[in-house]
């Protein structure tokens, strides 16, 4: 039997599946009758020959296939939502929706700034704007469910266009009581603090200073878990530890004059990036908003305006 074409809509209906994770969730959200949807994906699955989804009691996952095909239709979907952009952007003022993704950390200082120098500088450009670990966001990026991102780098980074933004200093982030007249503190002293860190930490903090202090027979780091920023900080503001973070200036956080940001000696920086997708340039929305966060970045290093940052060519 010859197989038939694959249609936009299946690609659609296959990434709703996935995300919802099972069929009635996602034919309540699409609003399709899920007989209707289990046929679309009988279709395609036999248009490509190959099984996409695990189906059980609980629901359904991708198979190895399956998860190949989602990244790849959220890329075909994303290009086509974006298309009526790269048409109207021709010749005229860059319009469109631009899905921008910030580390929780930078965003902390950066995303208020970065929002108001895209609408002031592109009026009609909207913003979707996402927090998230440096890990996830690019991710996303390869998915390309994201356009741009600004990062811790890591080695996860890997297999994405990036740009070097600046480098951050790392602070210990302890209760005001806790470092009252130290201006620095020294590694070795983290050994007897309870450390406040997320569940798994960027790999320059694990790497560099964890691994190199608790090896070899050393104390067991007394390490209380944290998954976001408000959390840690308010932890911290409590008493129950202390955090390392790239945040040098905490005085317009809640509560800020609780706790105290003191960098670590020998310093740690923290490269900062903007990453895009290697495998599709960007839409001309996207573009020019990467500009302005470059631009406005350049600015704020010249102007000395972010606690700890240097820039990455002195």
């Amino acid at each position: 039997m010859a197989r038939s074409k694959i249609q936009l809509r299946h690609l659609l209906y296959f990434v709703k599946i996935v995300e919802a994770g099972s069929f009635s969730r996602a034919a309540n959200r699409i609003h399709v009758a899920q007989p209707a949807l289990s046929q679309q994906m009988a279709e395609l699955e036999n248009s490509l020959g190959v099984s996409l989804l695990y189906r059980s009691a609980r629901g359904v996952l991708p198979t190895a296939a399956g998860k190949l095909l989602h990244a790849e239709a959220e890329a075909i979907i994303h290009r086509i939502e974006h298309l009526p952009d790269l048409v109207r952007s021709c010749g005229e003022d860059v319009k469109g929706v631009v899905r921008v993704g910030m580390s929780t950390v930078l965003a902390w200082f950066m995303a208020n700034a970065i929002t108001g120098a895209c609408k002031a500088a592109l009026p009609n450009v909207t913003l979707h704007f996402v927090t998230a670990t440096s890990e996830q966001l690019t991710s996303r990026i390869r998915e390309h469910s994201l356009d741009i991102a600004v990062i811790f780098d890591g080695t996860f980074a890997q297999g994405v266009a990036s740009h070097s933004l600046f480098k951050q200093k790392l602070f210990l982030i302890s209760h005001a009581t806790t470092l009252v007249g130290e201006d620095h503190v020294a590694w070795d002293r983290l050994r007897n603090m309870a450390l406040i860190l997320p569940a798994h930490s960027h790999e320059i903090i694990s790497r560099t200073i964890l691994a190199s202090l608790f090896k070899e027979g050393s104390l067991v780091p007394r390490i209380i878990e944290e998954n976001d920023v408000f959390a840690t900080l308010s932890a911290v503001q409590a008493g129950l530890g202390s955090a390392l973070m790239a945040i040098g200036d905490l005085s317009h956080a809640k509560g800020g004059s609780e706790v105290k940001a003191v960098p670590l000696e020998p310093p740690i920086y923290m490269p900062v990036s903007q990453i895009t997708s290697a495998e599709q340039p960007l839409v001309p929305a996207a573009e020019a908003v990467s500009q302005v966060v470059r631009n406005l970045i350049a600015r704020y290093m010249d102007e000395h305006k972010i606690a700890g940052a240097v820039p990455v060519y002195p």
